[in-house]
């Protein structure tokens, strides 16, 4: 798998001993991670079944408590082999919380996966991609992962099925880290997911927990907070 020029990201252990989180996957590999947020929801199936379809694996990054309206979604997921993140209890942005608010949205995100029937979640998306010193320090004592995006797909603003699907593909360069949504309101994903998901196959498309990484010379600039607009 490459190592020890890169690491697999699976093994949270030992990215977390040099980065709290990545940007990106290997620019050496030629894979790309197709992400998920702000679900479950109604429209997951139709993207599993996409999935399913290409054989293409993704990652969804969970809300609490729509884990706990829709569990037999987050189950569905993990039982066809994709990895369940953590996106918070209910969408908070943690740059506004001090840290008893932080690690309740965190844990309690966590607990409503597990109960839905997936597996404890080792990876985590910021809501707005909003965090701060206190949210790393959480994540570090939880033994998570933060995980950023290269392509925000920006479909929550509803741009149509080509424009979404065409962001997706421009941007799925090797290590691309790309942002869907499977919930938060209706949503043209699942269409546009059936352009992007053959390509990324091509592509060896990845988890975000199977993406590759590169170990960073520091990892001292990894740990500056920053603010991406997306919601």
């Amino acid at each position: 798998m490459g190592l020890p020029a890169w690491l697999v990201a699976r093994d949270v252990g030992n990215v977390l001993a040099y980065t709290p989180l990545i940007r990106a996957g290997s620019a050496r590999a030629r894979e790309v991670a197709l992400t998920f947020d702000d679900g479950p929801s109604i429209y997951t199936p139709q993207i599993l079944h996409v999935l399913a379809q290409w054989h293409v694996p993704a990652t969804f990054f969970v809300i609490g408590r729509e884990a706990k309206a829709y569990p037999q979604f987050v189950r569905a997921e993990a039982q066809a082999g994709d990895e369940v993140g953590d996106h918070t209890e209910t969408h908070a942005p943690m740059s506004a919380l001090g840290p008893v608010g932080q690690r309740a949205q965190i844990v309690d995100a966590a607990n409503a996966i597990r109960a839905a029937g997936a597996p404890s979640p080792k990876l985590w998306r910021p809501p707005y991609g909003l965090f701060n010193s206190t949210t790393i320090s959480i994540l570090r004592s939880l033994r998570m992962l933060m995980v950023m995006w290269t392509v925000d797909t920006s479909d929550y603003a509803r741009p149509g099925v080509s424009r979404i699907a065409y962001t997706a593909l421009s941007g799925a360069r090797p290590g691309a880290l790309i942002l869907m949504h499977d919930g938060g309101g209706g949503r043209s994903t699942g269409r546009a997911d059936s352009q992007a998901a053959p390509s990324a196959r091509g592509r060896r498309a990845a988890g975000a927990a199977g993406l590759r990484v590169d170990r960073p010379a520091t990892a001292r600039g990894q740990l500056r907070p920053r603010r991406l607009p997306s919601p």
